[in-house]
């Protein structure tokens, strides 16, 4: 009688686990970055129209959710129209479409706009996130601690950031990472830059990707699309759905307001980064 109590004990607690692992199916969700409203060297106002069109855009592709990549405004600190006229636009989005969000150099920056932190904490949350969708694990950073220097937070940070990879990871039909600025802007061992992670950062980010098995890490900041992979992880650099930076992208096609669109089934995932204005670029297939 023990060991068959002892079995359905056991049976229960693996139906119980069953029921609460999270449940592989097909989805779609939206990656946007660098709205940044206010920037342009013309009217600076042209911005709040463009993510206009970006937000009427993602209600016609219906994503389960929408990650921005950062610089959600030029001058959030200082500037309330910009704010106020991001929020306006982005509270036309269904309430079916969460939104997150990871800050960018334009969100916070702690030693040229100080209180500017705790300002993007009480307005947008934390600047990290995990959770798991549908099979898929999503994690997103905070990469201005890297950027800035900021040697204590980052190295906190990045023990989180080993934690959940351990934890979620090995279950996660696939993993997907976000934060701001690229750790790689189109070659590994290209020199330290405004728009990559410095050494050593760079390899101890691209080393803890591979080692755990990251599908794609998806980023902005540069304005202009790029990608590459590095042992077997796709970056992913969006264009921005502001203002681009630049005629082309990095594989010479046009650079335009854009949004990357991705579809994950248990098996696979595909990135397709799109114009803002319709039309259909290549795909990662």
């Amino acid at each position: 009688m023990k060991r068959i109590s002892y079995l359905i004990i056991c049976a229960a607690a693996l139906l119980l686990a069953a029921s609460c692992a999270p449940k592989s199916e097909s989805f779609r969700f939206i990656q946007i970055s660098d709205p940044q409203i206010g920037f342009n060297p013309g009217d600076e106002k042209a911005t709040i129209d463009w993510f206009s069109r970006t937000v009427d855009r993602i209600e016609e592709l219906a994503p389960d959710f929408v990650i921005c990549t950062g610089d959600m405004t030029h001058n959030m600190f200082d500037n309330n129209w910009q704010i106020a006229a991001f929020d306006s636009l982005l509270a036309r989005m269904p309430e079916s479409i969460p939104v997150y969000f990871t800050p960018g150099n334009h969100d916070y920056r702690t030693k040229e706009w100080p209180g500017s932190r705790d300002f993007y904490a009480e307005h947008y949350g934390e600047s990290t996130f995990c959770f798991m969708h549908k099979g898929s694990l999503f994690i997103g950073f905070d990469s201005n601690l890297v950027k800035e220097g900021l040697v204590d937070q980052e190295a906190e940070q990045f023990a989180w950031l080993q934690t959940q990879l351990r934890e979620l990871g090995p279950g996660a039909d696939h993993i997907f990472v976000f934060h701001h600025c690229p750790v790689v802007s189109t070659s590994v061992d290209e020199e330290d830059t405004y728009s990559n992670f410095p050494e050593p950062y760079r390899s101890k980010y691209l080393k803890l990707f591979a080692d755990n098995g990251v599908t794609a890490v998806f980023t902005g900041h540069c304005h202009r699309t790029a990608e590459l992979e590095v042992d077997g992880v796709s970056l992913v650099n969006c264009g921005a759905s502001g203002i681009p930076l630049g005629e082309n992208n990095a594989d010479g096609t046009p650079n335009t307001h854009c949004l990357n669109v991705v579809d994950v089934t248990p098996s696979e995932a595909t990135w397709n980064i799109i114009p803002v204005d319709g039309g259909q670029e290549e795909s990662n297939e």
